[in-house]
């Protein structure tokens, strides 16, 4: 069992076991995330359901794809939350995505330091 927030493994097979393409990859997702996060605290606070939603949706599919399953779900919560209108659970919704979104940028940061 793992407390990762993000199945390294998993990207380092799916990138033919390179741990410094894996490491550049991630670095640059890491410093998007810090953008996307900081983006939906000021689109939260502008109640720009639309523009909470794209951000979300983002977050979403990069996370998946980089097999950071909790921040995804996170992230689909907090766009299904937009989805329905239902203001008064974003910035719980994005409170959750922004802690889960810092715990994959923490696990990166150790695993690049470790490398």
């Amino acid at each position: 069992m793992t407390t990762e927030s993000i199945h390294f493994d998993a990207v380092l097979d799916m990138l033919g076991g390179d741990r410094q393409v894996v490491a550049t990859l991630l670095t640059k997702f890491s410093a998007e995330l810090a953008s996307d996060v900081a983006a939906s605290e000021h689109v939260l606070a502008e109640r720009d359901a639309d523009a909470l939603r794209q951000i979300a949706h983002r977050i979403k599919g990069t996370s998946a794809n980089l097999q950071a399953m909790m921040l995804s779900a996170a992230a689909r919560e907090l766009e299904q939350a937009c989805v329905e209108a239902s203001e008064t659970v974003w910035p719980v919704k994005q409170r959750v995505m922004a802690e889960q979104a810092q715990r994959v940028r923490d696990d990166i940061e150790a695993w690049i330091a470790a490398l």
